[in-house]
């Protein structure tokens, strides 16, 4: 099952920390001051454990069949969460480049009200083929109805969320996201031992996702109004990239669900719980980064320095991650899961390694979303469209989906490096002159 990673994720980590306050200024190539970097260090911790407790809670309390069944229905919501991901990319970007109005601290500015009107559309559309839907995934209505709500609050949860993220209010985005992952775990292991089970699970994600945002938009709405609006090409360039990233890190588990046994379909997905981890972990540095890419890309400041620090922390977290599943990944999967899920952990590290290519991946779109390119998402749609054909060929078990997506990665990262980028990546010690990255 996809665990969708928070808006703030941990920044302590990053090369260069300073000792200013929030909102203060900070040196240049500097992400995240000191007192800033602690506290989404510790709302990190708190949000992760309680993401993954939500999959321990679901894995443990629903049989693996049931756990199969909510991994798939949670790749559609994966899916909603990471379109209305470009509404928070396009808020953070029009904030942080100074095209937001402080003066104006509307609840419902333009950006806002045509998302509520895209995600009112939406809702109604999901509505009018429910019962496809419901018989795609073999689940009752209410769930499906529930699926199309939820892409009001998420809408709104990723403007609040990018609202701060482009203030670089980095130690309020962290709270707020540590308060949405407890609602999350709070809610669903009340459900569940209250016997609703999926169709409760999912009522409850779309019930708490609503409290969250609404404290959101009331917590960001001093950063001031947004006149961008849905339509607008930040978000629309946005929402096909973090849509093709989506399909080439998840579709495996709708096909596992579709072409593997229901009992090997849910050891998948738990083991893609962890797995995917290694993707999500250094997520927090895109977030960190990308105010800063878009800024020095408005200013035409060159961003090569950064990226570079910022890869190289990336792939040092990701690696480390894929050496703990491969070393422990047996002892968690026991604690977390028992034994019904024998064989997840040695699948796990395998998916981990093939997320290693798409952590760069998932940089480089925040790096050409910050400078307004396009051509990007050409090398995007290929690799998704591929990997998808690569994966109903393959073999159908866990080893041969974890070598096809691995490949898919490297292959998208390999046509998405700007022109000389690797020579430029090689040169962090500084001896050459550097040269800009110049979008694909």
């Amino acid at each position: 099952m996809d665990s969708l990673p928070s808006p703030a994720l941990a920044g302590s980590a990053l090369p260069i920390v300073t000792s200013k306050g929030e909102g203060e200024a900070v040196a240049a190539d500097a992400i995240v001051d000191r007192r800033s970097g602690l506290a989404v260090a510790v709302a990190v911790i708190v949000a992760n454990v309680s993401n993954y407790g939500f999959q321990v809670v679901t894995g443990r309390l629903l049989t693996v069949n049931e756990y199969g069944l909510l991994a798939g229905f949670m790749s559609a919501i994966t899916i909603i969460a990471v379109s209305t991901s470009s509404l928070q990319t396009a808020a953070a970007k029009a904030v942080a480049v100074g095209e937001n109005h402080p003066e104006r601290r509307e609840y419902l500015d333009k950006l806002t009200r045509t998302a509520m009107v895209g995600a009112l559309l939406f809702g109604l559309a999901v509505a009018a083929v429910a019962p496809l839907i419901s018989r795609f995934f073999k689940i009752g209505l209410v769930p499906v109805f529930f699926l199309g709500a939820y892409a009001m609050p998420s809408s709104l949860d990723s403007i609040a969320a990018g609202r701060l993220q482009g203030a670089k209010r980095f130690r309020a985005l962290a709270i707020y996201s540590a308060g949405q992952a407890i609602a999350k775990l709070s809610l669903a292991s009340i459900l569940i031992l209250a016997g609703l089970r999926i169709g409760g699970l999912i009522a409850g994600l779309a019930l708490s996702s609503a409290a969250i945002a609404l404290w959101g938009m009331t917590a960001s709405r001093e950063v001031g109004a947004i006149t961008t609006h849905v339509l607008g090409p930040d978000v629309r360039r946005g929402f096909f990239a973090f849509l093709l990233l989506w399909v080439v890190v998840s579709i495996d588990l709708a096909l596992a669900r579709a072409f593997f046994s229901p009992h090997d379909a849910g050891v998948y997905a738990a083991a893609a719980v962890l797995g995917k981890a290694v993707l999500w972990l250094p997520a927090v540095v895109t977030q960190l980064v990308f105010p800063h890419l878009a800024e020095r890309s408005a200013n035409n400041e060159q961003s090569h320095s950064l990226l570079q620090k910022a890869i190289v922390v990336i792939l040092t977290m990701s690696g480390s991650a894929v050496l703990g599943l491969y070393l422990v990944g047996g002892p968690v999967f026991s604690l977390l899961y028992g034994s019904r899920y024998d064989g997840a952990s040695n699948i796990a590290w395998k998916i981990g390694l093939a997320m290693l290519p798409l952590t760069v991946v998932n940089l480089l779109l925040f790096h050409f979303i910050a400078q307004g390119a396009n051509r990007f998402l050409i090398w995007m749609i290929f690799g998704a469209a591929g990997e998808a054909v690569a994966l109903c060929l393959v073999p159908k078990n866990g080893t041969s989906y974890a070598i096809t997506i691995g490949a898919a990665g490297l292959v998208v990262l390999l046509m998405m490096t700007p022109a000389g980028g690797w020579t430029r990546i090689g040169k962090i010690s500084g001896r050459h002159r550097p040269q800009p990255f110049s979008p694909s």
